[in-house]
């Protein structure tokens, strides 16, 4: 009999074979994987740095930070009066700019058309620490500004003398949609109601199509690949197991000839 013609060799090539292949890849896999360097993910190290000190928002912090949030609104979001609102910024929010840029509305705060509508009130409180609070602020826009209302990052701070800054600002998300007048829309509604008019009659004078054939044929090849490969995947192996019956058969019988 031929080598490849006993199934214990082939057998045992097959899995030599696979040994030798996954001893290499393993041996690298290990020689060039690493755990990492666990201070790498601690950041760097920021000196002389002190944890702030949690403490409760009082209801008196409460009252005096709201005046302080709508009025800032108002002036710097808002840009009623940009100039006057650098009075009531931290001093995150002063770096980097000066008060004449601010006249000029020239400040680091994303201008919004804030209504006024619930200023000063907060959705909730994200951290409370001794002198700084954070807050996600709900604003709602002006009538016909088209724009949608929005939630937004503050964070005010109390100085050595008990006086509220807002020391940091940022529009977080939009909701809803956007806010329109009502010229605006009636004319949204009649442009809306004009195209479903013009859909409709575009819809009555197509003309019918005819059926099309083809889709019923091609469901049935969509059915057929499936059975040709199951077709595959069973008659393959027997057509193998038929070959190597028909060798054997074959051999077997050159060798009782030969004796």
């Amino acid at each position: 009999m031929k080598f490849w013609d006993s199934p214990r060799r082939r057998k045992r090539v097959i899995r030599w074979s696979a040994l030798v292949v996954a001893i290499p890849i393993v041996y690298l896999a290990v020689h060039f994987s690493t755990s990492g360097n666990p201070g790498n993910a601690n950041g760097p190290v920021i000196p002389n740095y002190v944890q702030p000190k949690r403490s409760p928002f009082t209801a008196a912090e409460k009252q005096a930070v709201r005046p302080v949030l709508a009025t800032f609104i108002r002036q710097a979001v808002a840009r009623q009066d940009p100039g006057k609102a650098w009075d009531l910024a931290g001093p995150d929010l002063r770096e980097g700019s000066s008060q004449k840029q601010w006249d000029n509305g020239d400040m680091p705060v994303v201008p919004y058309p804030a209504a006024d509508r619930g200023l000063g009130d907060w959705s909730y409180v994200k951290y409370s620490y001794t002198n700084s609070v954070g807050l996600e602020v709900f604003l709602f826009p002006k009538p016909g500004s088209g724009e949608s209302a929005i939630t937004a990052d503050a964070e005010v701070v109390k100085d050595k003398e008990g006086k509220w800054y807002v020391n940091y600002w940022m529009e977080e998300r939009s909701h809803g949609p956007p806010a329109l007048s009502a010229a605006q829309k009636k004319a949204e509604q009649k442009a809306a109601a004009a195209a479903a008019k013009k859909a409709k009659t575009h819809r009555v004078a197509a003309p019918k199509e005819p059926p099309i054939p083809q889709a019923t044929r091609t469901r049935g090849i969509w059915i057929a690949v499936p059975l040709g490969l199951l077709s595959l995947i069973i008659l393959g192996p027997l057509a193998v197991m038929l070959v190597i019956w028909i060798k054997n058969r074959r051999e077997q019988r050159r060798v009782m000839r030969s004796v």
